[in-house]
């Protein structure tokens, strides 16, 4: 991960593991990394077992895509948190925005 926030380049990333093993520790260890003190606003965290329908990809989810990112890193980050239980229609989904957005 410190060869991506160094060359500022970030392919699509799955963190897997049990519980407790820095999954989500390293997500922000990155965008600290990436973003420095503006890292909140290039980063957006969301917990799939709360917000794991439809909806949530088709408002924040999208909503966020849509936007330019800032902070001189020409792409921002995405962490869901249990992505596993997104409903398999929040994961189409999911699936459009990535393939129409990845370039922000």
């Amino acid at each position: 991960m410190r060869t991506y926030a160094e060359k500022r380049s970030m392919p699509h990333l799955l963190f897997a593991g049990p519980p407790g093993t820095g999954k989500t520790t390293a997500a922000l260890a990155l965008a600290r990394d990436l973003y420095g003190e503006n890292w909140r606003d290039s980063f957006l965290e969301l917990n799939a077992s709360d917000e794991r329908g439809i909806d949530t990809v088709r408002t924040k989810i999208k909503e966020y895509a849509r936007t330019a990112p800032i902070g001189g890193v020409g792409f921002k980050l995405l962490f869901l948190d249990e992505a596993d239980n997104l409903t398999a229609e929040a994961q189409a989904s999911l699936r459009r925005l990535m393939e129409r957005y990845s370039l922000s």
